[in-house]
C-alpha cells in the first residue's frame, strides 16, 4: 500500500464520526427576519421567556398584541403593538354556520402544534381554531379560518403583509421559547358604554355580555384569566393563567379549546363532552375515507364547502412536506 492510499483510507475512517459531530453540533438557523425582531424585543424590555397573547376587536378593526417575560405569577402583559386589520367578511356578530361568510368572535386558544399555517395562497397565516368547545355547544360550524395576509377575506381576518409577518415571527418565537397555546380573544368592539347604547338591542347582546368579564379582567390586572367553557356558556373562574395547560379542568368546565384537540380529557365527569364530539362529528359528516396509502388526515368539515375543500388542500400539502402535526392524522 503506498502512502497516498494510506492517507485516504486514514481519512474516510474518520469522515462518520466528523460526520456526527456536525449532525449533533449544528442547530437549525433562525429566520434573519426573526432576529431582528428578537433583537427589537429586547431593546425594549422582553428579555427572556416571552408569552404572547392576541386581541382583535372587529368593529374598530384593530389586533392588539400583548407580551409579557418572565414565568412568574405576578408577571404582566404589555401592550407591544397594535396593527388595523385590513379586512374581514360578513357583520357584527358570531360565526353561526359554514358557508355564512361570518368572521368568528370569542376565546380561542390555539394549540402550539398546529397555529403556525404556510398555503400558496398565503405564505403566512394564523389558524383561529374554530370551532372551539363553546361553539360545537351551539352547534356553530365552520372550517379554514385564519388570520392572513393579503387584504381578502371569506370568513377570516385579513392583514397588510407587513404586519402579518411581523406576527408570524412573533408566534414563531413564542412558541421556540416554550409556549404550547396561544390565547387569541375576538371581541365585537370594546366594551365601552358608548358602544354598549350604539348596539342596544343586538341579536347577539346576550352572548357579548357573556364575554365582558374576560375583557374587564384583564384590563384591570393585565392579566389573562381562566375562562371555562361549561354546558351553560363561558365563565370565568380566576385571574389565574391555565392557557399553557390545555387540559385544564374545574368543576365540570373546559378551557374552550379547539373541540377536535387530542387534549381534550376523555373523563366520566366530562360526558357531555364526549357525547358533543360525537354529536359534531355527525353533523359534519366525518369522512375517513382516503385514497392514498400510509397516514391519512382526518376531515373534520363539510366537503361539499369550498372552504372545506381548501382546507383539505392545504392539510394535503402539508401531509406531503411531512409538516401535518400529528394530531391531524389518524
Amino acid at each position: 500500500m503506498d502512502r497516498r492510499s494510506f492517507k485516504v483510507i486514514v481519512l474516510l475512517s474518520f469522515l462518520p464520526l466528523f460526520l456526527f459531530s456536525l449532525g449533533v453540533n449544528a442547530a437549525p438557523l433562525q429566520p434573519a427576519s426573526e432576529m431582528r425582531l428578537q433583537e427589537r424585543l429586547e431593546a425594549v424590555g422582553f428579555i427572556g421567556p416571552t408569552r404572547l397573547y392576541l386581541r382583535l376587536f372587529k368593529q374598530e378593526k384593530t389586533l392588539e398584541i400583548w407580551l409579557k417575560t418572565g414565568l412568574s405569577s405576578g408577571a404582566t402583559y404589555k401592550l407591544y403593538k397594535s396593527f388595523d386589520i385590513c379586512n374581514y367578511s360578513g357583520k357584527l356578530g358570531p360565526k353561526i354556520s359554514e358557508g355564512d361568510k361570518q368572521a368568528p368572535e370569542g376565546f380561542y386558544h390555539v394549540p402550539a402544534g398546529d397555529v403556525l399555517w404556510n398555503s400558496r395562497k398565503w405564505p403566512r397565516a394564523l389558524n383561529l381554531a374554530f370551532p372551539n368547545i363553546f361553539d360545537g355547544l351551539t352547534k356553530r360550524t365552520g372550517s379554514y379560518l385564519l388570520i392572513h395576509g393579503g387584504c381578502s377575506s371569506v370568513g377570516c381576518y385579513a392583514l397588510k403583509n407587513g404586519p402579518m409577518s411581523v406576527l408570524y415571527d412573533l408566534v414563531s418565537i413564542a412558541l421556540k421559547q416554550g409556549q404550547k397555546v396561544i390565547p387569541i380573544h375576538i371581541f365585537p368592539f370594546r366594551f365601552s358604554k358608548k358602544n354598549w347604547r350604539k348596539h342596544k338591542g343586538h341579536k347577539f347582546i346576550k352572548f357579548w355580555q357573556v364575554m365582558q368579564p374576560v375583557y374587564d379582567s384583564f384590563n384591570e390586572n393585565r392579566k389573562l384569566p381562566s375562562i371555562l367553557v361549561c354546558q351553560s356558556g363561558y365563565q370565568v373562574y380566576s385571574s389565574d393563567e391555565f392557557v399553557d395547560d390545555p387540559g385544564f379542568v374545574k368543576q365540570g368546565c373546559l378551557q374552550p379549546m379547539p373541540l377536535g384537540s387530542d387534549a381534550l380529557p376523555h373523563m366520566a365527569s366530562l360526558s357531555w363532552v364526549v357525547k358533543l364530539k360525537d354529536r359534531y362529528k355527525a353533523l359534519l359528516g366525518v369522512r375517513r375515507k382516503n385514497e392514498q396509502k400510509g397516514p391519512r388526515i382526518r376531515i373534520k368539515c363539510n366537503l361539499k364547502r369550498p372552504s372545506c375543500k381548501r382546507w383539505l388542500a392545504l392539510r394535503k400539502r402539508m401531509l406531503k412536506r411531512g409538516t401535518l402535526p400529528k394530531s391531524l392524522l389518524r
